[in-house]
């Protein structure tokens, strides 16, 4: 697997050669950051892709309680990433509004971690 780098915005930047691509677990895991980035409703050409933790969050007020079911979500939907064969430690937090989650995650090329806030 290969993706193009992006910056901090997550915008793609430009490659002069596929040697500066990401490859590996490196690029799993920063197609389970562009996936947990894109929420439902944000492409134009397929509104439904993308995660649906905004609309869980609509629903009602953050909450410990509410915590662990959008940790449970954000884990399953990181499982159906391809590249992505096993996900482990996941560790979530609530600040304020703020909700925190990452994990480690076992790709088919090694391990990789990643972490999401909203």
């Amino acid at each position: 697997m290969r993706m193009r780098p992006t910056d901090e915005n997550g915008d793609v930047l430009p490659v002069l050669h596929t040697g500066e691509m990401f490859s590996g677990s490196l690029a799993v895991a920063s197609l389970v950051e562009s996936r947990l980035e894109l929420y439902a409703g944000d492409w134009w050409e397929n509104p439904a892709r993308g995660n649906e933790i905004l609309k869980m969050l609509q629903e009602g007020r953050l909450t410990n309680a509410d915590a662990q079911a959008l940790s449970t979500y954000l884990t399953e939907y990181v499982r159906e990433t391809s590249g992505v064969q096993d996900v482990t430690d996941v560790r979530f937090s609530v600040e304020g509004h703020r909700f925190g989650w990452e994990c480690s995650m076992l790709t088919e090329y090694g391990s990789a971690s990643v972490s999401f806030d909203i």
